[in-house]
């Protein structure tokens, strides 16, 4: 049954407000940069402060929840976007190269980069998943959406999950024939970054590993970073929360050999291959505010006013660069964390020096039109639109027009 084209009843709402508080995974509230991460500036504001199989965690070695941790809750974040202190610039165009764009994605952002990355898969040609799930996880409900994909936890701490992976594939195997999605067969012999902590409360590791066998079956050649004791969050070296503690911002960072972890060199190294070595002083690139709203974005379609672009100055002197395109999860919008995500995300410490352009969509907050208190990315058909996982989705189109703006090239 779903429930994206009705009215929310009492018990439905009261769902989306504790069952989302949980899948706060897409996090945000508190918390700051690691000491010593790289900074960059961002225009009209003042500085801010590969093998197949990934290394395996020294045993012991990250940090352990405690027990506060454990069945965490989480209030709604505080409504209503952040105005940044200048004016938005316009988004800029790029000399991208086809060969290199991907989508990498957090929580209720793992789930949106995953449909984005199935639609378009003549486009992307890889993906970074952390707490996602498989393509077309919730079916157009919200009921399905908490209680078999993520959201809903029990009192032991154990994520909801019902396997949606049967019913994910023959949708997708509709669409692709229907060519509302580009052709499944692209997907084949891309490389794909799965990472899914053991101790995941939010989005149950099972669904990671839905989401690996559905990858696999279409012939994607899958890197599964399984193997660390962590809770809910996109792992970071920049990250301010332990590994193994689910709470805002869930911007987690794992150790390994007494070293903390970066899973973010993992993955471009997956996709990219050699790369050069990550900047971690000030950085040389800028991070652009720019316009959400000319491309559609608005309060009605549970988006922001603004997102940013990290851009390398190789890639603004029109140098051929690859593109990434990041989505944050539920609370880690600019309301409740500012741009947190985007500085403790490590993602531009190695764009800066692999001539790489980063986007940043942003979503937001509402209560009503669309029902959305957490500020997550449309993956259960909140925004009234049952085609929210094909191209012409609402949330989908707007993202796509703005990478066909940084790179004109890109295909319909």
């Amino acid at each position: 049954m779903s429930f994206s084209n009705r009215p929310l009843g009492p018990f439905v709402f009261g769902l989306l407000l504790v069952g989302f508080a949980a899948f706060a995974a897409c996090s945000g509230g508190g918390g700051s940069s690691v000491t010593g991460s790289a900074t960059m500036p961002i225009v009209g504001q003042a500085p801010l402060g590969a093998a197949k199989r990934p290394p395996s965690p020294q045993p012991g070695a990250s940090p352990s929840p405690t027990p506060s941790s454990l069945c965490f809750s989480s209030s709604p974040p505080t409504p209503g976007p952040v105005t940044p202190s200048a004016p938005p610039v316009r988004l800029g165009t790029y000399n991208i190269d086809p060969s290199k764009v991907f989508v990498a994605g957090i929580s209720s952002g793992g789930f949106f980069a995953v449909d984005m990355h199935v639609a378009h898969s003549r486009t992307f040609k890889g993906a970074a998943i952390y707490a996602g799930g498989v393509y077309y996880c919730a079916q157009d409900s919200v009921a399905l959406a908490l209680g078999e994909c993520g959201g809903a936890t029990a009192p032991n701490c154990q994520a909801a999950y019902a396997s949606t992976l049967t019913q994910s594939e023959a949708y997708l195997d509709l669409q692709s024939n229907l060519g509302t999605i580009d052709n499944e067969s692209n997907l084949r012999g891309q490389p794909v970054y799965l990472w899914g902590g053991t101790r995941d409360e939010v989005v149950n590791p099972s669904e990671m590993v839905d989401l690996k066998s559905e990858y696999q079956h279409y012939g994607a050649n899958v890197t599964f970073d399984n193997a660390f004791p962590a809770n809910h969050g996109w792992e970071s070296p920049d990250g301010s929360v332990p590994c193994g503690v689910a709470t805002d911002p869930y911007m987690i960072v794992c150790y390994q050999n007494g070293q903390p972890y970066d899973s973010e060199n993992t993955w471009l190294t997956l996709l990219f291959g050699r790369l050069h070595g990550r900047n971690n002083h000030a950085l040389h690139g800028s991070l652009l505010n720019f316009d959400q709203t000319e491309f559609g974005a608005s309060a009605s379609t549970g988006m922001d006013t603004n997102g940013y672009v990290f851009v390398p100055p190789s890639c603004a002197e029109q140098y051929r660069c690859a593109l990434v395109v990041a989505f944050h999860g539920c609370r880690q919008i600019q309301s409740a964390i500012q741009t947190k995500w985007i500085q403790q995300a490590g993602i531009n410490e190695w764009a800066d020096t692999n001539n790489v352009v980063v986007v940043y969509p942003y979503a937001i907050t509402s209560t009503a039109n669309p029902t959305n208190p957490q500020g997550c990315w449309d993956w259960w058909g909140y925004d009234n639109d049952p085609n929210y996982a094909v191209k012409s989705g609402v949330q989908m189109g707007i993202i796509y027009r703005m990478i066909q703006r940084i790179d004109p090239l890109a295909p319909n």
